[in-house]
């Protein structure tokens, strides 16, 4: 498939993918409610609610081939406007994530830990981890950032998809930044963040939070790339699919996980939670007066 400007950025016309309907990509569900059929370009996409655990989801679906060859040549122009090499901004801010990142991991590993970074963009936390004396990997299946954080790091780095690369031993820890929203298989990659961690590793996973007031931004938060909407019950329902446990809650949607299991009651509970949690944000045609509540909390700054 061959994406262009015109298909991403013309308003009112579908994106250029055919897809298929699923079930809820989180709890596996088959009920859904249709929330908004428009993005924040203005551009046709339908999001439903999952009936069972609130996630947010892109349906139809677009299939792993339509998505391999959006990531592979178009993701990064399209979301970043970087076609050769990420822009220093962006690194910039990059840094300063990893910075906060690495700070919130304190006591939780040992001494030269073995670590890899899910989707590790153009490199930052592996070289934060790096510079702490870890033994810090990644991988990052576009050519653009991958090839930048493999200029830096060398064989460190794979520029490679998830389900194409291997590692022989387990990590200390498994980090996923900001890309399962990006995946239309999110548990099948949480049970491969499980595999890869150690029996006594942890996953560190954060996500947008599509369950707070400040990311409630009606169909402002829906675009092509963002495939899922979390909120804090429907990530843990995930997890839990994987034989993940929350450890440490960072934030709503940013959580330090380790192995473990949930009871199914606990996690009906949790379901419940993460389905009411969305009816309440973006139900009932929401999503459009949302929209514009937050376009105008951002004129009038009421987020200073």
């Amino acid at each position: 498939m061959k994406y262009s400007l015109l298909s991403f950025f013309l308003p009112f016309t579908r994106y250029p993918y055919e897809g298929h309907a699923m079930p809820c990509p989180g709890c596996g569900h088959g009920k859904s409610t249709r929330v908004a059929g428009i993005d924040r370009r203005l551009k046709r996409l339908t999001t439903v609610a999952c009936n069972h655990c609130g996630l947010l989801y892109t349906n139809p679906m677009p299939t792993d081939a339509e998505l391999n060859a959006y990531y592979s040549d178009f993701y990064r122009f399209d979301y970043q406007a970087a076609s050769t090499a990420p822009k220093e901004k962006h690194l910039a801010k990059r840094r300063n994530e990893a910075a906060i990142r690495v700070n919130q991991l304190e006591g939780l590993l040992p001494a030269h830990a073995r670590t890899l970074d899910f989707g590790c963009g153009s490199g930052e936390f592996v070289t934060a981890m790096l510079a702490l004396g870890h033994d810090a990997h990644g991988f990052e299946p576009g050519e653009t950032y991958g090839s930048h954080a493999q200029s830096l790091h060398g064989e460190r780095i794979s520029i490679k998809g998830w389900q194409e690369v291997e590692y022989p031993e387990r990590f200390d820890l498994v980090t996923c930044f900001h890309v399962l929203e990006h995946l239309r298989n999110p548990v099948d990659a949480l049970k491969q963040m499980a595999r890869w961690s150690a029996p006594d590793g942890r996953v560190y996973v954060e996500v947008p939070d599509l369950g707070s007031a400040r990311g409630n931004k009606g169909f402002g938060a829906l675009h092509f790339a963002h495939l899922l909407g979390f909120n804090h019950h429907n990530l843990i329902v995930a997890a839990a699919r994987a034989g993940l446990v929350p450890e440490k809650i960072i934030s709503p949607t940013g959580i330090i996980f380790r192995h473990g299991t949930i009871d199914d009651a606990a996690v009906e509970n949790e379901a419940a939670k993460g389905s009411a949690l969305t009816s309440a944000l973006h139900g009932n045609g929401k999503m459009m007066s949302n929209y514009f509540r937050h376009q105008y909390r951002k004129i009038t700054g009421a987020y200073r």
